[in-house]
């Protein structure tokens, strides 16, 4: 969903490295393979990176549960800036604490600067439907743009409209 966005930030001559599944086959030497669920694969891949590309100072994590280490484990690598990409559950009004939660992974981190970016929906017309692949990366790449705290794409209020 963000190789588009992935392919905005290289076009601006910046090192990148990817963490991910099968990242050595779509971006070949920046791709370090590793599933974040194996804290020791993703430990020595983003070791790797940071071999290879040196200090992270821009961070894009889409990690689909923070149950795990690698979000903290990337945190204490950054240097600069982390945005933290998380689903439309985290705008959830009865859960008002998953914001903060998912924040921890940069608690008492003085060189990493969390920035959260929550995915709504789109209602238009009386439907509601769940933002694009599109919509997302460029949602992402403004919010790296734009530097703020928190990022909302799309909307997610009110929320009983969610898909």
């Amino acid at each position: 969903m963000l190789s588009e966005l992935v392919e905005a930030l290289a076009s601006d001559g910046g090192r990148l490295s990817l963490l991910s599944r099968r990242a050595s086959q779509a971006f070949g030497e920046s791709g370090f393979d590793c599933d974040y669920h194996d804290q020791q694969a993703f430990a020595a891949a983003l070791t790797a990176a940071v071999e290879r590309s040196g200090p992270v100072d821009l961070a894009i994590a889409w990690f689909h549960t923070l149950k795990i280490a690698a979000p903290r484990l990337l945190a204490e690598q950054v240097q600069g800036r982390l945005f933290q990409v998380l689903g439309s559950a985290t705008a959830d009004p009865a859960h008002p604490d998953r914001l903060e939660r998912a924040a921890a992974v940069a608690a008492d981190l003085a060189d990493c600067r969390l920035r959260q970016v929550v995915l709504g929906f789109k209602v238009a017309d009386g439907a509601s439907r769940w933002l694009t692949n599109a919509e997302i990366w460029r949602g992402v790449l403004d919010a790296v743009v734009s530097d703020r705290p928190l990022t909302i794409i799309g909307q997610v209020e009110p929320w009983s409209a969610r898909p």
